[in-house]
């Protein structure tokens, strides 16, 4: 009889048999491309990639898997703790088996269980809304035109005197003003020191650091195709930082994806740029309710002045249920446990949308002291979503 086994990969399959299974049905060959070079940070032999990994196997043969991999977030001084999902994997000749349902229901009950924030993964939306998850995590993409430049700033190719360098792994000292940058802003990732290198390499992006014409740093970005991230240590560096990025990328146009907390770029970029849209980055899946919208509504606060007032939602969470009460008062924020039954009921889906989401029927029909409340500014960067 067929020996099936699900749970995690831990004495069930070693970190070369999961590489080889996700190359394999994600259509990459190893060298050139595979998970090694495309998520360093998870898939080194050193980091136990199998560990973190819910999997099926049939007589030791190895039929799906899903990640589930830690991520720390410090949002206006609260931790929150989240799963990030990925690879996603199901062979090819075994699907239809129930085995990536299998390995998804063992993932989201983990992070469940571990009392984790939230959860976040990339992909089709439908695919995953059976699991809780919906489109969040609000940024402005703008979009910069080498015309742009020329006719704001009389850019000819030349930045202005700063300049673009790749950052190599022993570079300790950009690595810490990298880092540094990063924990300045409001919400920001927790990167673990022995895996910041590979963190920001993450999706075969280009990490570098940019210098001033004196030779001091002066911000950094992580690019691949477009720009994922991008700082600066003053409003006076912006346009010294963009204008090198945007030489050191050499191409006729640029997208800049810019998280809501990120004012100096916002500014620099809204100013400068062909145009902009405002989009989803990932889906996301609120296990907390209260801790999460207590920590994003702080965020808010710093970055709008909220109005004054009082709301009551009653929330058929994906994690459970949870009534809370949201106010504010002299523009000071408060997400608190409240009875339950007093406020406006809400299932899992509607709460992500009214909270998080881009767009909210429900949020229209809020009172109107409310609705410079939401969305809320939750945003993970590219490189740390798994």
């Amino acid at each position: 009889m067929m020996q099936i086994y699900k749970g995690i990969g831990t004495d069930h399959c070693d970190h070369e048999d999961l590489i080889d299974f996700l190359n394999y049905v994600f259509g990459m060959n190893g060298f050139d491309s595979g998970f090694y070079r495309l998520l360093p940070k998870l898939y080194r032999p050193a980091f136990r990639p199998e560990d973190h990994n819910f999997i099926v196997t049939e007589d030791g043969k190895l039929r799906a898997a899903v990640g589930s991999y830690p991520i720390a977030l410090s949002v206006a001084g609260h931790e929150l703790s989240a799963a990030g999902i990925g690879n996603v994997a199901a062979h090819p000749f075994h699907r239809g088996k129930g085995y990536m349902k299998d390995c998804m229901n063992m993932a989201m009950r983990d992070a469940v269980e571990q009392g984790l924030d939230f959860a976040v993964l990339g992909g089709r939306r439908q695919r995953y809304s059976y699991f809780g998850f919906e489109p969040a995590g609000l940024c402005a993409k703008f979009t910069l035109e080498d015309h742009n430049l020329r006719h704001a700033w009389g850019y000819k190719g030349e930045p202005f005197g700063y300049k673009a360098e790749r950052v190599s792994p022993d570079d300790a000292d950009a690595l810490s003003a990298i880092d540094g940058l990063t924990r300045r802003r409001p919400s920001h990732p927790l990167r673990p020191a022995d895996k910041l290198y590979d963190t920001l390499n993450n999706w075969e992006s280009k990490v570098c650091k940019v210098l001033s014409p004196d030779g001091a740093f002066a911000g950094y970005f992580l690019a691949t195709g477009s720009v994922s991230e991008i700082d600066c240590v003053s409003p006076d560096h912006a346009g010294g930082v963009i204008a090198a990025c945007f030489a050191f990328m050499g191409k006729p146009a640029l997208d800049f994806f810019i998280p809501p907390y990120s004012r100096t770029m916002l500014d620099a970029l809204s100013d400068l740029s062909e145009g902009m849209v405002l989009t989803v980055t990932e889906n996301y899946c609120v296990l907390n309710y209260e801790r999460v919208a207590r920590a994003c509504l702080e965020l808010k606060s710093q970055l709008v002045p909220l109005c004054d007032g009082e709301l009551f939602l009653d929330i058929d969470g994906f994690a459970g249920k949870e009534s809370l009460r949201v106010s504010v008062s002299g523009g000071k924020p408060s997400v608190e446990k409240a009875e339950p039954g007093k406020g406006i009921s809400l299932s899992h889906r509607k709460a992500m949308e009214l909270l998080f989401g881009p767009f909210s029927q429900e949020r229209y029909a809020l009172p109107a002291f409310a609705q410079n409340w939401f969305p809320l500014p939750l945003f993970v960067p590219e490189v740390d979503n798994d």
